[in-house]
């Protein structure tokens, strides 16, 4: 795992964590008793620390033993300590953004095709295997898009077919919200605000864009930007241009859409060719690249511990030795 992973995940948990660890301490004392500590720090775990966890729970507890902390060194240590996305996000292989073009050079026929496409590949059974035997699954969503975008498909878990065929099904019965000019940079940004916002924490964080047209609601500078502040924050782009209208949008989507580690284009040469495009694409997506470990969500607490208890100990030192020099 990355450096800048690590620091992902702690901006986008810590937070939240937080918030759950000082509402479920309920500190507003000058002090808190070793005893009270202790049971704050076992319910704040029990509060956000996942059940494939167990071990983390006996750390927080060695760490609470050790400390008897007043207030404000309790607060700083649980600062550092919680604010792992091991504690407040469920652990997956891949984010999953599906975003899916409505503009208006897509009639109802070709809406129709794209989102049965999208059903179906998820259904494939090729598909649900791949997903099945990634270590967490995939965390997946839809969003439509044109001139604006709209998430249609919350944020879903899917580690089995069974999870896999309700995200088709859910899926299957979105409508189409609107119909507009083609913003291509204006999902991009929307899609990567989903991936920043959820309750997921994904080794591989994908949008999936595809599209019938070239950017037209703003610039390629705009849709540039919008791609290029997404592969910085960790983002891969993939596209699948429908080459029904424009012929070269490959070409255009390979230069100014994809982006990121491992970043690719599959064509499909008219709408009646997108199941298959897609399939293809959404099968490459959730694929474990032969070179990729799971990361260890046990080896990064390990090491937030160990620097939280020590932060601890040596405030308390710190303390005990002004008290010392009063008397």
């Amino acid at each position: 795992m990355t450096k800048f992973q690590v620091r992902n995940k702690l901006r986008k948990a810590g937070s939240k964590a937080k918030s759950i660890a000082l509402e479920t301490l309920s500190i507003g004392q000058a002090n808190v008793g070793q005893d009270t500590f202790r049971l704050g720090i076992r319910k704040a775990s029990m509060n956000f620390m996942p059940t494939c966890f167990p071990k983390v729970l006996s750390i927080y507890r060695l760490g609470a033993t050790v400390m008897g902390l007043g207030t404000v060194s309790a607060v700083l240590a649980l600062g550092v300590l919680s604010p792992s996305a091991s504690f407040a996000a469920t652990i997956v292989n891949t984010e999953l953004v599906l975003s899916v073009d409505v503009s208006g050079s897509v009639d109802t026929s070709e809406f129709n095709l794209q989102r049965q496409g999208y059903v179906n590949a998820f259904r494939d059974p090729g598909i649900q295997n791949t997903i099945a035997a990634l270590p967490g699954g995939i965390a997946a969503t839809l969003s439509y898009w044109s001139s604006s975008a709209a998430q249609s498909v919350p944020w879903t878990l899917i580690t089995n077919a069974a999870q896999a065929n309700a995200f088709a099904d859910a899926i299957a019965a979105t409508s189409r919200p609107f119909s507009g000019a083609t913003g291509i940079g204006n999902a991009i940004n929307f899609a990567s605000n989903l991936i920043a916002t959820n309750d997921f924490d994904g080794n591989r964080k994908v949008i999936d864009v595809s599209g019938d047209g070239s950017e037209n609601v703003s610039s390629n500078t705009f849709l540039q930007t919008a791609r290029n502040n997404a592969v910085n924050a960790g983002i891969t782009i993939n596209g699948l241009p429908i080459l029904n209208d424009e012929r070269n949008l490959d070409t255009f989507y390979t230069n100014n859409v994809i982006g990121g580690p491992g970043s690719f284009v599959i064509a499909a040469n008219n709408f009646s060719d997108f199941e298959n495009a897609v399939t293809q694409k959404i099968g490459r997506e959730v694929a474990l690249p032969p070179d990729e470990t799971v990361p260890e969500p046990f080896t990064i607490l390990g090491s937030l511990t160990a620097g939280g208890i020590g932060l601890a100990l040596r405030r308390k030192r710190q303390q005990q030795e002004k008290e010392a020099a009063k008397v």
